[in-house]
């Protein structure tokens, strides 16, 4: 009887075990995935991102689910987006199309449930696809795949951008040139014009925000290769005494829910040559991100805003880099994750929108942090 006893209670002790470890677990998880209030601003629809924090000469933070304070000139806020396509196939004006749609909206239309966010942050950057000329001349591009599209938009159609508070804006992408190399230059005049900073091809981007000097070298990444010209500018940034250095590339495949190994290596090797920010696009669908080294890696932002047809892939994200400084200097960064669609309902209105339900969103950022297969 006693036997029997004392093997009830030994159960009875590592079931108690147990159940305190799962429990320990759970909270653990809920604490790291947890969303917290907007940093900079109360936009049109509440935003509410998930936030780990980051210091460079420490280890990373556990996520927290207290307000971060509110940002002021000690502070440095960069929003990247994925995808925009502010044009037609061919350039067409049938209903329901984008160009169609933008002959009616206003410019700040289409991102107005983000223009309070990217307004208030310090820089944005976005990929311009497609063609943005007036110019009825040009001439589509000869091509030799089977399928094949043709962007173009009114030059008004950069304006779209800067009403919506976007700041930057990269062309190095596969459909700039559409309309041969008149209509890339046709778009970087058209964004240059409505007063946005441009990525362009083979070129480093530098600007100054709150004396911190930016570099952003706007790239192709279609193939591990591509990182040699890369690593040549980032060391052009090191030696510009960039105090901040930021790629944001345009390649792997598209529809592609998970980055290929080849681009995970290449983008873990960018940040060994000193990258401070990889941010991607093209696949038109949201890939897993993962903090390497301290450093962000996203590698695809999926579309932002899209018209390049009605019913595009629609999960993406608005990250946020969050940068302490001293003395103009990066000291900690906390990074934001602001889970979208590129529209809502049941067909493209070419409005992206804030995922407001709990489970969607649990569901984007539960993707997002989800192993990467390397």
């Amino acid at each position: 009887m006693k036997k029997k006893q004392l093997w009830i209670l030994i159960l009875a002790a590592f079931v108690g075990i147990d159940l305190v470890a799962m429990t320990f677990l759970l909270l653990s998880d809920s604490g790291a995935r947890k969303a917290v209030s907007p940093v900079t601003t109360e936009p049109a629809v509440s935003t509410e991102p998930f936030t780990i924090r980051i210091r460079y000469e420490d280890e990373t933070e556990d996520a927290t689910t207290e307000p971060p304070p509110i940002e002021g000139d000690d502070t440095l806020t960069i929003s990247f987006v994925g995808d925009c396509m502010f044009a037609s196939n061919h350039g067409a004006f049938a209903a329901g199309s984008f160009n169609a749609t933008a002959q009616y909206a206003s410019p700040d239309y289409f991102l107005r449930n983000f223009s309070d966010l990217f307004h208030a942050d310090d820089l944005t950057i976005a990929n311009c696809e497609g063609v943005l000329s007036d110019d009825d001349t040009l001439e589509e591009k000869e091509v030799t795949t089977e399928i094949a599209f043709w962007f173009k938009g009114p030059a008004r159609h950069a304006e779209i951008f800067t009403a919506g508070g976007v700041d930057f804006a990269s062309v190095v992408n596969n459909h700039s040139h559409d309309f041969g190399q008149k209509g890339s230059d046709d778009t970087v005049a058209a964004l240059k014009e409505a007063g946005l900073l441009v990525g362009e091809r083979n070129k480093v981007t530098y600007t100054t925000v709150k004396d911190v000097k930016i570099g952003v070298y706007c790239c192709s990444l279609y193939s591990y290769d591509y990182i040699y010209d890369i690593r040549d500018k980032l060391r052009e940034m090191e030696r510009e005494s960039c105090g901040l250095r930021i790629l944001y590339f345009h390649g792997g495949i598209e529809n592609e829910p998970q980055p290929e190994d080849w681009k995970v290596r290449a983008c873990r090797e960018l940040i060994d040559a000193g990258a401070d920010v990889v941010c991607g696009s093209h696949p038109h669908v949201l890939q897993p991100t993962e903090i390497y080294r301290n450093r962000p890696i996203v590698y695809s932002l999926g579309n932002f805003c899209f018209g390049g047809n009605t019913h595009p892939p629609k999960d993406t994200v608005v990250y946020q880099a969050v940068y302490t400084l001293k003395d103009g200097i990066p000291i900690t960064r906390r990074d934001n994750f602001i889970p979208a669609q590129t529209y809502s309902g049941s067909r493209n209105n070419y409005q992206p929108t804030v995922v407001s339900g709990a489970g969607k969103k649990r569901e984007i950022l539960d993707f997002l942090f989800s192993p990467i297969g390397f």
